[in-house]
């Protein structure tokens, strides 16, 4: 590494900035990963894991709208010796592409109150369900 001039980073001896510049990162594109049997195996995985949950079901496009897209997230895993543990790959919908007024009108995101949730529990644990 001494033969390299590099500018504008620090240039001390520590081994973690030497690894941290020269590290692999994770594939950012399909076209990166579409040839490596780990990466599809776990494109599968997540296809497996939609169909099983039923996350969507298709439909027909109403006239008038447009479809979203969706794009493909990938994560080494890593274990504590800092080694590739297992490939993972998230299937994630486009939602930016969105416009309000336009696609949807209002958001809406199920939460539960811990009031309720203790509501439950308790009327649970009373009527021993």
């Amino acid at each position: 590494m001494a033969d390299f001039k590099v500018t504008g980073i620090d240039q001390s001896e520590d081994p973690v900035i030497h690894f941290a510049l020269f590290s692999e990162s994770d594939p950012t594109s399909f076209e990166e990963v579409v040839k490596d049997e780990k990466w599809q195996k776990a494109m599968d995985e997540e296809m497996a894991t939609i169909d099983r949950n039923d996350t969507w079901e298709l439909t027909e496009l109403p006239k008038g709208h447009k479809t979203i897209g969706v794009k493909w997230i990938y994560k080494k895993k890593m274990n504590k010796e800092g080694k590739v543990e297992r490939h993972k790959a998230r299937l994630v919908a486009k939602g930016y592409k969105q416009e309000f007024g336009v696609d949807y009108k209002e958001v809406f995101a199920p939460v539960a109150r811990l009031d309720t949730i203790r509501l439950v529990i308790a009327l649970a644990a009373q009527h021993s369900w």
